[in-house]
């Protein structure tokens, strides 16, 4: 959000941000789903541009596995019926089993070859809901393996493409109170911040053209 409609600006300060803990491909997915919504948020944006900003950014299995996976999703017409073919899609890339729970030693070790699989079906799902929130959601929650993450990411690339209007009403109220969790109070607090911070980097911008006019005159 702070870096709205400059993916490259998001791609480079996720990588900074992910290295306290994380590395490797898992910190170049941080990068790319920071970009995914820096990009969606721009006006005009769609899920294809989205997918576009993301594999011009992308490094390695990241990039190989998002191209690999949304390509699939491009011929399918729903999230029901999609599982099989976007998991074989993303499994030269995974370096967790099909049998999930049942880690082999190679696991989410460092590698330039390999890719996260949330990141890639959180794309695929927004691909193929053309960008729409419900279904890019309902896709990753109901795809399996790590529902929960390839949801949220879904859900926060395809709010920002969408706007506060496409995230169901009925869903914050209900998934709050169930949780017993304020959705709303961190959005519009990280809204708040990234106005800040928005209004910080103009004003510096603008100090930084006036000086650099009167060095030119």
């Amino acid at each position: 959000m702070v870096n709205a409609a400059d993916p490259d600006a998001a791609y480079a300060e996720a990588l900074d941000l992910a290295g306290a803990h994380q590395s490797s491909y898992g910190r170049e997915a941080a990068g790319v789903m920071a970009a995914a919504v820096a990009e969606a948020m721009r006006p005009g944006a769609t899920a294809d541009s989205v997918v576009g900003a993301c594999l011009r950014l992308a490094k390695d299995g990241t990039r190989a596995a998002i191209e690999a996976v949304c390509e699939t999703a491009s011929g399918l017409g729903h999230w029901e019926g999609s599982f099989e073919a976007l998991r074989a899609a993303v499994r030269p890339y995974d370096t967790v089993a099909d049998t999930y729970r049942d880690q082999g030693l190679g696991a989410r070790r460092p590698s330039r070859v390999h890719s996260i699989e949330e990141l890639p079906l959180a794309l695929a799902f927004l691909v193929i809901a053309k960008g729409d929130y419900r279904d890019t959601v309902l896709g990753g929650v109901n795809y399996g393996r790590d529902a929960d993450s390839i949801a949220s990411m879904g859900g926060a690339i395809a709010g920002a493409l969408g706007g506060l209007s496409s995230v169901p009403a009925e869903w914050v109220e209900q998934v709050g109170t169930a949780s017993r969790t304020d959705l709303v109070a961190p959005g519009r607090a990280i809204a708040e911040v990234a106005r800040r911070l928005h209004t910080a980097d103009v004003t510096r911008r603008r100090a930084h053209e006036a000086a650099f006019a009167e060095l030119d005159a």
